[in-house]
C-alpha cells in the first residue's frame, strides 16, 4: 500500500517537473515552493522508512531461512545417521547370511558328494544287475529259440498231417457221396424189377447231417443184398441182361454177396453209423476244417444231397458260399430258367450258377445267415453291400426273402426284395401289376430271370449278362443304387454265411 502511494507521489512530482520545465519562464511564489520542499522531505523520509521496514523484513526472512536450512540439516543428519545405521545392521544380516550360506554350502557340497558316491555305487550295482540280466535274458531267448524251433517243426509236422486227414476226410466223404449215388441209381433197377416200394427210414429219427450210409439205403443192407442177388439170379434180371445161359447165370456161389454187409453197430443201433465224420454243411464247416482256398467244394445242406459249390474263404474272413454268380465268360449260361430249375440249381460253379432255392432254405433254416454281394464295373471300380441278416423260407411260402442291416458302399438295393415272394416265368409271384412289364410279370418284363422281385427293379443278379452301360428294356445284370438300371455289371457275386 505505502508503495502504491509512493508512486502516486512520485507521478506528481514528476508531473509538477514537467510543468516547471514548461513554464519555468514564470515565477512561482515562495510558497509553492516551500510545500514542494516540504513535501520532497517527506516523500524521501517516507522512502528511509520503506527501506527501513524492507530491510528488516528481509532480515526477518533470512532468519527465519537461516532456521529453516539448519532445520532440515539437522533433520537430514539425523535421517542419514538412521540410515547408516540401517545399512550397518543390513550389512552385518548380509555378513551373517553369507557366513551361513558358505557354511550350508560347504555342508551341501559333503552331501553332494556322499550323494555321487552313493550313486556311482548304485550305478555300478545296477550295470552289474543289468549285465546278469542280460546274460539271463540272452540265455532265455537262446533257449526260448530253440523250444520255439522245436515247437515250430512239431507245428509244422503235426499240420501237415491234419491237413493230410483233413484231405482225406474230405475225399472219403466225397467218394461216399459219390457210392451213394451209385447205391440209389442201382436200387432205382431194383425197384423198378421186383415193382415193389422200397423200405424207406423216417427222417425225423435221423441227423440232418448224414453220411451216404445204413440212413441213405432204403432197405437193410443185408436185405437189399439178398434183393439183388435173388434179381441177378431170376428170370426177370436175366431177362434184362438178355442171351445168359444158365450156367452164365448160376456163376455166383450161395454165400456171395454183391455187397458188404452192414457195419455190426448200425446193425445194433443206426443212430450211432452217423457218429463217423459228416460231410460239411456249407463253405463255412468247409473254412473250419482247414481248407482255406478258393475254389469248388462238395458240401450237404441239411436234409438234401450233397452237391458242389464255390467257396469264397479269402473276403471278409472267409467261409462264403456263393448262392449266385456272375462274370465275365468267353460263353454264358442263361438264366432265363423255370421253376423246377431255380429250385434245384443250375450252372457250373467255376462260371456261373445258381445253387438252388432249396440249398437256401436248406443253409438259412434254424441258423441265422448274412449275405455280401461284391460287384465291378467294366471300369475296374469295386463297391460291395452286406446285410446282417439273410434268410429264405420253405417252397409252402414260395421261398420268401427276408433280409435286413444293410451296411457298405454300393447301397442298399435289395431293401424292395424283403417280404417278396420268388418269381420265375413260369410261376408269377410278384405280386405287382405294372403295365410297362409283360403281363404285369416282373421276370418276363426283365428277360426271364427268377428273382424276389419288388417293384420290378432296383437289382437283378440273374439279368441278361451285358457289357456296362445299354440302350432298351432294363435286362441287364444291374444293382441300381450303384450304377442304376441301364448300367450291367462285369461282376456279381452274391454270397453267404452263417453268423458267429
Amino acid at each position: 500500500m505505502r508503495l502504491t502511494v509512493v508512486l502516486a507521489h512520485l507521478s506528481v512530482l514528476t508531473g509538477l517537473c514537467t510543468c516547471h520545465h514548461h513554464f519555468e519562464t514564470f515565477d512561482a511564489p515562495s510558497s509553492t515552493m516551500d510545500n514542494i520542499a516540504h513535501l520532497v522531505m517527506s516523500l524521501q523520509q517516507e522512502m528511509g522508512d520503506i527501506r527501513k521496514e524492507v530491510r528488516n523484513r528481509m532480515d526477518t526472512m533470512k532468519y527465519e531461512l537461516t532456521c529453516e536450512i539448519r532445520n532440515l540439516k539437522e533433520a537430514l543428519m539425523k535421517e542419514r545417521e538412521a540410515m547408516s545405521g540401517k545399512v550397518d545392521s543390513v550389512s552385518q544380516g548380509m555378513e551373517d547370511f553369507k557366513k551361513r550360506l558358505k557354511r550350508g554350502l560347504r555342508g551341501i557340497g559333503s552331501q553332494n558328494e556322499n550323494i555321487a558316491n552313493e550313486l556311482r555305487s548304485q550305478k555300478a550295482e545296477l550295470y552289474a544287475v543289468r549285465n546278469s540280466v542280460y546274460d539271463s535274458r540272452e540265455e532265455t531267448l537262446t533257449k526260448g529259440n530253440f523250444i520255439m524251433k522245436k515247437v515250430n517243426d512239431t507245428n509244422t509236422t503235426l499240420v501237415s498231417h491234419l491237413d493230410d486227414l483233413r484231405v482225406k476226410l474230405y475225399k472219403i466223404n466225397h467218394n461216399l457221396a459219390l457210392i451213394s449215388g451209385e447205391h440209389q441209381q442201382l436200387m432205382e433197377v431194383v425197384r423198378r424189377n421186383n415193382q415193389q416200394q422200397p423200405k424207406t427210414y423216417n427222417s425225423e429219427d435221423y441227423s440232418d447231417r448224414v453220411l451216404p450210409g445204413c440212413t441213405y439205403t432204403p432197405l437193410d443192407t443185408q436185405d437189399f443184398a439178398n434183393v439183388l442177388n435173388r434179381t441177378y439170379m431170376n428170370d426177370t434180371f436175366s431177362g434184362s441182361l438178355g442171351g445168359l445161359d444158365e450156367e452164365e447165370k448160376a456163376w455166383e456161389p450161395e454165400d456171395h454177396q454183391l455187397f458188404p454187409t452192414m457195419p455190426e453197430d448200425c446193425k445194433d443201433d443206426k443212430k450211432k453209423y452217423l457218429e463217423y465224420p459228416p460231410m460239411p454243411r456249407d463253405c463255412k464247416d468247409v473254412f473250419d476244417l482247414g481248407f482255406m482256398e478258393d475254389g469248388i467244394y462238395r458240401i450237404q445242406p441239411p436234409s438234401l444231397s450233397s452237391r458242389e459249390v464255390y467257396c469264397d474263404h479269402h473276403t471278409a474272413g472267409g467261409g462264403w458260399t456263393v448262392m449266385v454268380a456272375r462274370r465275365k465268360l468267353p460263353r454264358h449260361i442263361s438264366f432265363n430258367r423255370t421253376w423246377h430249375e431255380y429250385e434245384v440249381g443250375f450252372g457250373d460253379p467255376s462260371k456261373e450258377y445258381w445253387i438252388g432255392l432249396k440249398a437256401l432254405h436248406a443253409l438259412t433254416r434254424g441258423r441265422p445267415h448274412q449275405l455280401r454281394a461284391d460287384m465291378e464295373d467294366w471300369e475296374g471300380n469295386t463297391a460291395w453291400a452286406a446285410y446282417s441278416f439273410f434268410s429264405v423260407s420253405g417252397e409252402e411260402d414260395k421261398f420268401r426273402l427276408r433280409i435286413s442291416g444293410y451296411s457298405g458302399t454300393a447301397g442298399d438295393s435289395l431293401r424292395h426284395s424283403h417280404l417278396q415272394m420268388f418269381s420265375t416265368i413260369d410261376s408269377d409271384n410278384d405280386q405287382e401289376n405294372l403295365s410297362f412289364v409283360s403281363g404285369g410279370s416282373c421276370a418276363r418284363g426283365r428277360g426271364g430271370g427268377g428273382w424276389w422281385w419288388g417293384r420290378c427293379a432296383c437289382t437283378q443278379p440273374t439279368g441278361q449278362y451285358r457289357r456296362g452301360r445299354y440302350q432298351g428294356p432294363e435286362r441287364g445284370v444291374t444293382w441300381w443304387h450303384w450304377k442304376d438300371s441301364n448300367y450291367s455289371l462285369k461282376t456279381l457275386i452274391l454270397k453267404i454265411r452263417p453268423l458267429e
